[in-house]
Parts: C-alpha cells; structure tokens; sequence
C-alpha cells in the first residue's frame, strides 16, 4: 500500500509538472503569436518589399552600388515596372558609373561647384581625374553602366520631375561618353581628356574630324536620344530648382543641345557631330 501511494504521488507530482510545463509553452506560445508586432511577423518582414527598398538605399548611401544593384535587381524581378525601385537601380547603376545622384539638388550642386565653362567639362571633372583624363577601359565600363541606369528610368511610365531631371544628367553623361568613344576610336589614344579644351587639343584649328567610320547609325540614334532626354529635363530643372535659381546646369545643357543639334530636330547627323568638334 505505502508502494503505490508512492508511485500516486510521484504520478500526481509528474502530472502538476507537465501541466506547468504546458501552461508555459502556452504563454510563450501566445506572446509569440498574440503581440501585433510577432517575432514570427517581425522575421517575415525582413524579406518584405519596405525592409528590402531600405536595405538597397542603405547600400546605396553607402556607396555600396554593386551590392545596391543586385538587391534592386532582385527586388525588380519580384515587383516589376515599379518607380521606386526603377528609380533607385538607375542611381545603382550611376554610382558604379561614378555619379552619385541619390540627392538630386547635391548633384546639381557638385556639378554647379566644378566651375566649368561646358557641360562636356563637367562630365569629365565629374567621371575622370582630376583634369578630366578616362582611359578607354573607363569609358566603355561607364557607358555601359549609364546605358543601364537610362534604361530604368525610362522604363517608369509616368516620371516625377525629378526623374525626368535624373534622366536629362544621366543622358548627358551618357552623350558626351558615346563622344568621348569616337573620339578614342578615330585618334587610337588609349585615354582622353574630356573637356573642351582636351578635345580641342586633339582636332587644331584647320584640323577637321571625320568620323564617318566612328559615327555608326547606332551610337548616332543613341546622341539623339540623349539630346531628346536632355531637352525634356532642362524646364523640369527649373520646376525643380526653381525659377528664380540661377541655374548653370540647365545653361549648360541647352547650349550642349543647341551646339551639337543646332537645329532643333532632335537627330545628330555625323555632320553635325563633327561640327560641333571643330568649333569647341
């Protein structure tokens, strides 16, 4: 008898134990899955499309760009054609190009501050050396990554003013590179001072180009794009900036437009590509 009270009890004392025991797991249970903000809720969220955009700025401010692009092209692929993430990869792309542009009226304000005379100068203070100088290898990288950032942000059906002000510098960047590569392609230098005067130095008064080899139909339709991007962004700088700003980039990139488009039609002809080498 004094055996199997023994065991009752040990029994009783097992069952108070498992009920404890399960009386705990089903608090921890609950503060789990009863909080609004869960811990389980909390570790979805790190793979939600907020937690996602945020790591790929965070990368970007950073200066993270190869690591922003591949977050974005992710990110791209499970939410197609959205602007913010169309917007954030063509920054991604610009940086690996050489051009910060996560704060538009920063840019502006770098390109402003470079001092120059032309917007070829400011490619080149901004992309190159000190003086301007890019290697081929430079150029053809950069052209590469600019082509990139210009196809996201074309590719937003309805751009901001901002957009559109990101596409006109990208595709000047993007215009005076595609230059720059003719150039590289006519003369066999390995690297190129992109100013104007650098340019100058290569064709001397009385030295025309000719570039009927260099100038394909291709990097021809790719300028004229670039210069239909630019015309759009030059008021959008203005509804940006505001119109009371003086603003040298906008300056710049109408007389960049009007040199090597004189006449207004959006369509670089070799002639005028030319043109516009001989008299920088």
């Amino acid at each position: 008898m004094r055996h199997s009270n023994i065991c009752a009890g040990r029994n009783w004392k097992g069952l108070i134990s498992g009920f404890w025991g399960l009386l705990f797991l089903f608090f921890v249970i609950f503060a789990l899955t009863g909080c609004d903000d869960s811990v389980f809720e909390s570790i979805a969220d790190d793979d939600s499309y907020e937690a996602r955009i945020e790591e790929a700025r965070i990368a970007i401010d950073d200066a993270n760009y190869a690591g922003a692009r591949d977050l974005l092209l992710a990110l791209n692929a499970d939410f197609p054609n959205t602007a913010e993430v169309l917007r954030l990869l063509a920054n991604a792309y610009a940086g690996l190009a050489g051009l910060d542009t996560f704060n538009l009226l920063e840019m502006i304000d770098l390109l402003d501050d470079q001092n120059n005379e032309g917007a070829i100068d400011m490619v080149g203070l901004v992309l190159g050396s000190a003086d301007g100088r890019l290697t081929a290898a430079e150029i053809t990288n950069k052209l590469a990554n600019f082509e990139n950032a210009i196809n996201a942000l074309a590719s937003i059906s309805y751009p901001t003013d901002d957009e559109r002000v990101q596409l006109g510098i990208m595709s000047l960047n993007h215009a005076a590179l595609t230059i720059a590569d003719i150039i590289i392609e006519d003369t066999g230098n390995t690297e190129i001072t992109l100013t104007d005067e650098g340019l100058d130095t290569l064709y001397p008064t009385g030295t025309t180009p000719e570039f009927s080899t260099e100038a394909t139909s291709e990097r021809l339709t790719s300028i004229s794009q670039d210069i239909a991007a630019i015309d759009e962004s030059v008021d959008a700088i203005i509804r940006v900036t505001g119109a009371d700003v003086n603003n040298d980039i906008s300056e710049s990139l109408e007389e960049f437009q009007e040199d090597i488009d004189p006449n207004g039609d959006e369509s670089v002809t070799q002639s005028e590509l030319e043109s516009y080498i001989d008299n920088l």
